[in-house]
């Protein structure tokens, strides 16, 4: 499979993940209410999440994934880089719940 091929379909995937992903972390946020306890795990899960995108971008950039590909190409993987981090996210924010 190639580059342009994970590309076409993470983008059109990614989108879903990244809908289905905010929703998700919209309920739980409603539900865990606005205390010290709920802040903290936000900040945890969206610092995370910022630190997975900037891993991808940077792994990218390491392994020239730029170069050999056209601009659109390019933005559909970092739709999916996106979307991976925000699936990450949501995966940490159950994690953080349960455990915290």
């Amino acid at each position: 499979m190639s580059i342009e091929e994970i590309a076409k379909y993470g983008n059109s995937i990614g989108g879903v993940i990244v809908l289905l992903c905010v929703a998700i972390i919209w309920v739980v946020s409603k539900q865990m209410g606005k205390d010290e306890r709920s802040n903290a795990i936000f900040l945890r899960v969206y610092c995370f999440m910022f630190y997975v995108l900037a891993g991808l971008i940077l792994l990218s950039i390491f392994f020239e994934i730029g170069e050999g590909i056209s601009g659109q190409v390019y933005q559909e993987l970092t739709v999916l880089m996106f979307a991976l981090s925000t699936l990450f996210g949501t995966i940490y924010l159950f994690i953080l719940k349960k455990k915290f």
